[in-house]
């Protein structure tokens, strides 16, 4: 890896891009990544695994035993993860490291009380009905646990989309003022005004540029296919219509207060 340094050191808290599969969190990663002052990689995924090291009592235990204090622990894992990320945003030569891993939005406390409580969030939130119809063609096993018994994709997708965003939802109650909710159809179909906004939430100034963040050179990695078609934002909403409307009147009936909590009624 480049070891170019930074324009200089960045005293401002990392950024973690939260939101279920299929709601845009790779649109929002290349947008942040064309962002002069910000290095955001495709998809880390592994805080997953290190998370479980705290969050699973068994080998918490081995450490504690070892004459280890929680706080430690969670210390040094924060210290163990960041690394990685600042020596990445390094060789890009950008002064602040930011992240994307959908599967984060189960252990995003846990990474919280590993970074120290230093960290902002950007939420993004898109049509349950949308996400599900695009889970039934890219859900990578996500989906596996809700289809016990027999259950419909298109169901098990709407359940899984509402699981995912009341647990976004829980944890951007317990981030409060570090939590950015952004809904995907108003970034995508107002993406100035949207991204203005989440730039000044972030301290960061605006760069017209991030309009047309595939422009930007981007480390290749897991994450949205179609990403790469479009060099500019593109509002793209709706697909759930293709579904028979008996269909979808079900669907919208097993995710109704969740619907309704993001505006989609």
């Amino acid at each position: 890896m480049p070891t170019d340094g930074p324009r200089g050191a960045s005293h401002k808290p990392p950024i973690f891009i939260l939101g279920c599969q299929r709601s845009g969190t790779s649109l929002l990663r290349r947008i942040l990544d064309s962002h002069s002052g910000i290095a955001c990689p495709p998809e880390s995924a592994f805080l997953v695994q290190l998370a479980r090291v705290y969050e699973v009592k068994r080998a918490l235990q081995g450490l504690l035993d070892m004459g280890f204090a929680e706080v430690q622990v969670l210390e040094r894992m924060g210290a163990f993860a960041a690394s990685f990320f600042e020596d990445y945003a390094r060789s890009k030569g950008k002064p602040r490291w930011a992240d994307k891993t959908p599967h984060y939005v189960s252990c995003a406390e846990t990474i919280d009380l590993m970074l120290q409580g230093r960290v902002q969030y950007l939420g993004i939130v898109r049509h349950g009905l949308d996400v599900a119809r695009s889970l039934c063609d890219f859900d990578w096993g996500v989906l596996q646990p809700y289809l016990e018994g027999g259950v419909e994709k298109p169901l098990a997708a709407l359940r899984f989309w509402r699981d995912q965003n009341a647990k976004l939802l829980d944890f951007e109650g317990r981030a409060r003022e570090r939590f950015l909710m952004l809904r995907y159809e108003d970034l995508t179909e107002r993406p100035e005004e949207v991204l203005r906004a989440a730039f000044d939430f972030l301290d960061e100034p605006w760069e017209p540029a991030v309009l047309d963040f595939n422009a930007a050179p981007h480390d290749r990695g897991f994450e949205d296919p179609k990403i790469t078609r479009h060099d500019r934002i593109v509002a793209s909403s709706g697909a759930h219509r293709e579904w028979p409307r008996e269909l979808q009147e079900r669907l919208r009936a097993e995710g109704k207060d969740m619907l309704e909590r993001f505006g989609y009624a």
